[in-house]
């Protein structure tokens, strides 16, 4: 009877050791599927902190990659900011696109001053029409010689290398591609329909190596203006008296020079170059592109202040070496480009009085033509 209580609790006892072993052996499983669970984790833990950092990386480097916008056919897209312009600029430079005149207008059936009125009561509306034309300057006079500085670069889109300016009235208003010159006679005529003087300033100096650009009077409030419309810089100089910008600035001595030249506001406004024709020099060499011109809009601004500081001695100096490319204004022009109509000759002697303050002249035969056009 003691054997078979004893038996029994051997029962028992080797019961409850084998239900202790099954539960050891359980908790084991479970043990080691909850490590493999960690491990994985671990694993995959490392792996997203290897991605993040990754990507904390690549996101250092587009801190020091300044972006912008450039205009595809695709649509827009992210570039290295030389390539490109802000949305902002881009937004700016929008409202200013388009032909000055519609593209159906016919030459052949409106006189020169009828081109004239026409070109003048499009300009104010398109400039009345948005208020935000009125933050462009401080006056609203001011304000629509800016718009008019801009339009006349929005309405040339392809910048075309070539060495002379086609000798077409239509071309000189509506043609959509050219150069610096294309651009400045083309302010000019903007300038004689909105009542201003205008000349042709053309300059080959070190800060300027071959530019061409407009000097521009407002008798209405005694303001006178550099005026590059190839690249939006404006340069304004008040109460001058009468007097062209370059008149006053180059009667006026090194001291007073250098002073305007470290106060004067210049004004560099959003530009963006979209497309470029080469002309023959795609067919040799390594021709201009967008990308190339667009990196010298950082630079502007340095580069004029530079140019009325140091170059101006070389400016007339340049004058005085190349009679071709003394200033003139439209009426003097025509002795190169007869298309040009008679009617743009409200300037008078504007260039003629600034070619006086630097002692040169026309050759002989601007002279006869400017005798003409008076």
């Amino acid at each position: 009877m003691i054997s078979a209580r004893f038996r029994g609790k051997q029962v028992v006892v080797a019961g409850a050791i084998c239900l202790g072993a099954a539960l050891l052996v359980g908790v084991a499983v479970q043990n080691y599927e909850t490590s493999k669970k960690l491990s994985k984790l671990r694993a995959e833990d490392e792996k997203t902190s290897e991605q993040l950092t990754q990507v904390s990386d690549s996101l250092k480097q587009l801190s020091n990659l300044p972006l912008a916008y450039a205009e595809t056919p695709e649509g827009l897209k992210l570039v290295p900011a030389e390539y490109g312009v802000s949305k902002d600029d881009l937004d700016f430079v929008k409202r200013f696109r388009g032909p000055l005149l519609d593209l159906t207008t016919d030459f052949n059936k409106l006189s020169p001053n009828q081109v004239k009125e026409l070109l003048r009561t499009r300009l104010l509306a398109e400039f009345e029409s948005d208020p935000k034309n009125l933050t462009l300057a401080k006056t609203k006079r001011g304000a629509l010689i800016t718009f008019a500085m801009l339009r006349v670069n929005g309405s040339m889109p392809t910048y075309e290398v070539r060495n002379s300016v086609p000798n077409d009235f239509r071309n000189m208003l509506l043609g959509t591609s050219g150069n610096c010159s294309d651009f400045t006679i083309r302010v000019m005529m903007v300038a004689e329909v909105l009542g201003l003087k205008a000349a042709l300033i053309s300059a080959n100096t070190p800060a300027l190596p071959g530019h061409v650009f407009a000097d521009v009077y407002d008798s209405e409030e005694d303001t006178a203006y550099m005026l590059d419309a190839n690249f939006d810089v404006q340069i304004a100089r008040n109460h001058t008296e009468g007097r062209g910008f370059f008149e006053a600035l180059l009667a006026s001595g090194a001291d007073e020079q250098d002073n305007f030249s470290r106060a004067a506001k210049v004004k560099a406004l959003p530009v963006y170059f979209r497309f470029v024709d080469p002309g023959e020099t795609g067919l040799y060499g390594t021709p201009l592109s967008a990308s190339y011109i667009n990196k010298i809009r950082s630079k502007r601004e340095d580069t004029w202040r530079r140019w009325t500081s140091e170059d101006l001695d070389d400016l007339v100096d340049w004058w005085k070496r190349i009679p071709n490319h003394r200033p003139r204004t439209l009426a003097e022009m025509r002795t190169f480009l007869t298309a040009i109509p008679a009617e743009f000759n409200s300037s008078s002697d504007y260039a003629e009085r600034l070619r006086r303050t630097v002692d040169v002249e026309l050759i002989e035969p601007d002279r006869i033509a400017q005798a003409t056009a008076k």
